[in-house]
C-alpha cells in the first residue's frame, strides 16, 4: 500500500490526470471526516480550537489505521491522508473475487462509521465527481490553515498593538472577482497600503498576519462565505472594522452582516467617493502617508 501524506491534494490531482486512461479499474472509499468538523463549533471559542483540532486529528488517524489494516490484503492500493482529515482509499481490484472483498470491506466500514460520511465509488464512472472532490480538498486545506492561524494566541493578541503602532492606513480586500478587486485597488492604492486575499480562508490568515485598519469583504466567496469569514475574524478581533461587499442588496444578507458585527455594507459596483468614505469612517484610520500595495 502507498501512503500519501505529503501534499496529498496535489498528488491526488496528478493521479486523477493519469487515471483518465484507466480510471474504470480504480474503486474508491472516501471517508469524509471534514463534514463532521462544523465551522461555527470549531471557532466558537478560539482558545479551544487547538484542543478540538488535536482530538479531531486523533480520530482521523485511528480511522486511517483501520483503513490500512483492512486494505492490506489488496494488491494495489493507495491511501490519501488529506490535510482536512478526509481519507481516500483507492484500490485496483485484481479480479472478481478481490472486487467482492473490497465491497464487503466497504459495507462493514459504512456500518461501523455510517454511510453518510463513508462513500464508495468508481473513478472511471464518476471522474468528474472526484475532480470536484480534489478541488474541494484544496479549499478545505486552506480552512485548516486558517484554524491553525487562529490558534496562535501570541499573534492574535498582538493584533491591536500592531495596528496602533502602524503609521499608515492598511486596507484589506477579500474578493474572488478580479475585476472588483482591481477596481477597489485602483481607488485606494494611491493613498493607502492594500492587501488582497481571494478566499475567506486566505482572508482569515492574512487578517491575523497583517492586522488591517479596515477590511472590505465580499459576501459570496468560494469555500467559507463572507458571513462565516466575518464570524471567524470577529472571534479573534472583536474590534475589527469590516465592510461587506455584494452585488445584490438582499435584506437577509444585510441583516446577517449587521448581526455578525459588520460596520457597513457596500453594494457593487461602488463609487470612488463611497469606498474612500468607508475607509475614513474606520476608527483606525490614519491620514495618507506612503501609498503601496501588498499581495498575500
Amino acid at each position: 500500500m502507498q501512503i500519501i501524506r505529503e501534499s496529498p491534494e496535489h498528488h491526488f490531482l496528478t493521479f486523477l490526470d493519469k487515471a483518465k486512461q484507466d480510471g474504470a479499474s480504480w474503486v474508491a472509499i472516501h471517508c469524509a471526516q471534514s463534514e463532521t468538523l462544523l465551522h461555527d463549533e470549531v471557532i466558537d471559542h478560539p482558545q479551544h480550537i487547538r484542543g478540538k483540532l488535536h482530538a479531531y486529528k486523533k480520530e482521523c488517524e485511528a480511522l486511517g489505521e483501520q483503513l490500512q489494516k483492512g486494505a492490506a490484503e489488496f494488491k494495489e492500493s493507495t491511501l490519501y491522508y488529506f490535510t482536512d482529515g478526509d481519507l481516500l482509499l483507492l484500490m485496483k481490484p485484481a479480479g472478481g473475487v478481490e472486487n467482492n472483498s473490497i465491497q464487503n470491506f466497504y459495507r462493514d466500514l459504512a456500518t461501523e462509521h455510517g454511510a453518510l460520511h463513508c462513500r464508495y465509488g468508481n473513478l472511471g464512472k464518476d471522474l468528474y465527481s472526484y475532480q470536484r472532490l480534489a478541488d474541494e480538498r484544496l479549499y478545505s486545506a486552506r480552512r485548516m490553515a486558517a484554524y491553525e492561524a487562529m490558534c496562535d494566541e501570541a499573534k492574535v493578541s498582538s493584533i491591536p498593538i500592531r495596528r496602533d503602532r502602524r503609521k499608515d492606513t492598511l486596507v484589506m480586500i477579500v474578493e474572488d472577482d478580479r475585476f472588483t478587486a482591481a477596481f477597489a485597488a485602483n481607488i485606494l492604492n494611491k493613498d493607502y497600503e492594500i492587501i488582497h486575499a481571494k478566499t475567506g480562508e486566505e482572508g482569515i490568515v492574512a487578517y491575523i498576519e497583517h492586522a488591517p485598519d479596515i477590511l472590505f469583504q465580499d459576501i459570496h466567496l468560494p469555500g467559507l462565505n463572507g458571513h462565516e469569514t466575518l464570524n471567524a475574524i470577529k472571534k479573534v478581533d472583536p474590534s475589527a472594522h469590516v465592510v461587506m461587499l455584494s452585488g445584490d442588496t438582499v435584506k437577509t444578507n444585510i441583516v446577517e452582516a449587521s448581526k455578525g458585527g459588520a460596520a457597513g455594507f457596500l453594494k457593487k459596483p461602488f463609487t470612488n467617493d463611497r469606498m474612500i468614505a468607508m475607509v475614513k469612517a474606520s476608527p483606525f484610520y490614519k491620514a495618507p502617508r506612503k501609498p503601496g500595495i501588498r499581495q498575500t
